[in-house]
């Protein structure tokens, strides 16, 4: 796992702004460093060392005859298989780390090389034969890549701050992006927020040429996913073949010259890839959990169970002692390098500070919701469209009872909007409206600019559906839901967050439930083996019952979450609010005061906020900071 960056082009004082990178990055890679410059482009990388730490393993790496020129950050799992059969082809290799693969595989293959790979990665290729720069990112987008194109240089870097530095880079806010931003709390791929830095997609291929001193450049996708379910799979076949689908996928992503261990939050994917991992290690791994004062939030008990159970060397990390100052809070986001408002980031960093200790190399449970239906919106959408069958009276007589009902405490304070927001509503609406934070009542009312591109598009569907010859509405929407997930928050908000926490402190995090193999099979189960009732991801638990304790693999999904609101101090808060709500704010530059307002005042104040959930509000407040932080990186302190 590393930090990569580099460019393409005419950029004065080239070496002074390479080194400048080299530093910007050197938390990725603090184990060691490379460059390599031609007259008309530059390749820069961080190195920790995972696999191969000899010198053999360093980069920029390249060819036997030095034409053809890599830095990667990532992992190739099927990198021996691809190295017998380059060296059947008459390939010579110095050393046995993955990345060497890559240059010697491109020389054989050219741009098709990508659909070989099988792992995560973010990789540069540069063709000094005909002067062209290549840049790819895995099909799921576990590792980020960023790119600044302008009209004599195309730069590329593993995060955005490093790009920020380079100049001509338009560091102008992309209203777009803080748009989108303002809904779903993550910013899509290709935005940023930057007008002129874009993110590569999961699954993209970027190609740059220089001739002439004329820089062209185009992006395309080389993977795109198929959801085609297969209706004669039963239950117990399903069940086995997961089974040995996961053992197989851990198994490959144990490779390391480092110590490994796991991150066991407690749930049943995370607990899996443990019990998996300890059989490979014949028992001596290291597994490791977060732990949160409110029970609500906390899953140690489960991780501790799990532990036991497989006999890890288990160690968990008391959240309070892990103090939410306004420090601290802002220096991740500004980590980030771009607004991002998934609050758990906070605890996800904090274990990965904690695992960093004792290992280079961890496995997470991340994948397994998104490949086998683990999100309660897989069964919210049979409800939905089973409401949607009856009659309109129905509906409208709803809408005026069920207020009194929510007055009365009887049923949630968003029952009542909820239903008057479904009635009738195509199967994109009800996609947008499970997946967007704010919903698009607030975020009109929110947002100033009313010219912008709507957030529908974000979800019409854009992948091919196979479905049976007969399939219900459910199963559609089973399918479009599933895409969205991995095409969006899977890649633009927990795979993002995952790369930040960890990376910021020098860990690499595998994640065996998104192995090639294991997740097109989950693409494959049919809604009826993904929901039974209330109970999601049916196949993955009939696996837990099988592998864990009773409790564990019964237990209902609980999220990765922080109770924000209690954490942060006192401090914070006031801070916030000055912030925010201060003459010096930036917000109202896209958003309305009176919208804000009163939500700010109600998380500072700690009071609920009518219609909006605990966890709603506080990660509102986080939303609206993290733009603040973005318009004015400098902000540290407001004494």
């Amino acid at each position: 796992m590393c930090g990569i960056a580099g460019w393409l082009g005419t950029l004065p004082d080239g070496e002074k702004h390479a080194l400048h990178l080299l530093k910007t990055l050197r938390h990725r890679g603090p184990d060691g460093h490379g460059l390599r410059s031609w007259p008309e482009a530059t390749l820069v990388h961080r190195r920790l060392s995972i696999i191969d730490l000899s010198p053999t393993g360093a980069q920029p790496m390249a060819n036997e005859d030095g034409t053809v020129w890599t830095v990667f950050n990532g992992e190739i799992y099927n990198h021996r298989e691809l190295r017998r059969e380059l060296e059947a082809h008459g390939h010579v290799f110095k050393g046995h780390s993955d990345t060497e693969v890559l240059p010697h595989l491109y020389e054989e293959e050219g741009p098709a090389f990508l659909t070989r790979l099988r792992g995560m990665f973010a990789l540069a290729i540069y063709d000094t034969r005909t002067t062209t720069l290549l840049l790819a990112r895995d099909r799921f987008g576990i590792k980020p890549l960023f790119y600044a194109p302008m009209h004599d240089r195309l730069a590329f870097a593993s995060e955005i701050r490093p790009l920020l530095d380079l100049p001509g880079v338009d560091d102008r806010p992309d209203r777009q992006a803080i748009f989108d931003f303002a809904a779903l709390f993550y910013i899509p791929a290709p935005e940023t927020f930057y007008t002129g830095v874009r993110a590569l997609q999961p699954g993209e291929m970027l190609v740059a040429q220089l001739t002439s001193h004329r820089l062209t450049w185009n992006t395309r996708l080389y993977h795109r996913w198929t959801i085609a379910p297969d209706p004669s799979i039963t239950l117990p076949e399903a069940t086995e073949r997961t089974e040995a689908l996961v053992a197989n996928a851990v198994r490959r992503q144990m490779e390391s010259d480092v110590p490994l261990g796991a991150l066991l939050s407690g749930g049943i994917d995370s607990s899996l890839v443990s019990v998996a991992a300890q059989d490979e290690l014949n028992g001596a791994l290291q597994s490791f959990n977060v732990r949160f004062a409110e029970k609500e939030y906390d899953e140690t008990w489960a991780a501790v169970a799990v532990a036991e159970h497989i006999g890890s060397r288990h160690k968990t990390l008391a959240m309070d002692d892990v103090p939410g100052t306004w420090d601290h809070v802002t220096d991740l986001l500004l980590h980030a390098g771009q607004p991002f408002a998934d609050t758990s980031l906070f605890a996800a960093h904090a274990v990965c500070r904690l695992m960093r200790q004792h290992v280079t190399v961890a496995l997470s449970g991340d994948g397994g919701d998104e490949g086998f239906g683990g999100y309660d919106l897989y069964w919210q959408i049979a409800r939905i469209a089973r409401w949607q069958r009856l009659p309109k009276a129905l509906w409208h007589g709803a809408a005026t009872v069920l207020p009194l009902f929510a007055r009365f405490g009887l049923i949630p304070e968003y029952v009542p909007s909820r239903i008057r927001e479904l009635s009738g509503v195509d199967n994109t609406s009800i996609i947008q409206s499970l997946f967007c934070w704010v919903r698009e009542q607030e975020h009109m009312h929110l947002w100033r600019d009313k010219s912008l591109l709507p957030i529908r598009r974000l979800f019409e569907p854009q992948w091919q559906y196979h479905p049976a010859p007969v399939v219900s509405r459910i199963e559609n929407l089973s399918a479009h839901a599933t895409e969205i997930n991995i095409r969006l928050p899977l890649a633009n908000d927990f795979l993002f967050k995952v790369d930040l926490a960890s990376m910021k402190e020098s860990l690499e995090i595998r994640v065996p439930m998104l192995d090639e193999d294991l997740f097109t099979f989950g693409l494959s189960l049919p809604y009826s083996l993904k929901v039974d009732s209330r109970n999601c991801k049916r196949v993955l638990r009939g696996v837990a019952k099988r592998k864990l304790p009773f409790a564990v693999a019964n237990k209902p999904k609980w999220g990765f979450g922080i109770p924000l609101d209690n954490w942060v101090d006192s401090q914070f808060k006031l801070y916030l609010r000055k912030i925010l709500l201060g003459n010096s704010s930036r917000l109202p530059e896209f958003f309305r005061p009176e919208t804000y307002r009163p939500l700010v005042d109600a998380f500072c104040e700690g009071r609920p906020f009518p219609g909006i959930s605990r966890q709603g509000l506080y990660q509102r407040a986080i939303m609206l900071l993290s733009v603040q932080l973005a318009m004015d990186r400098n902000i540290k302190c407001v004494a």
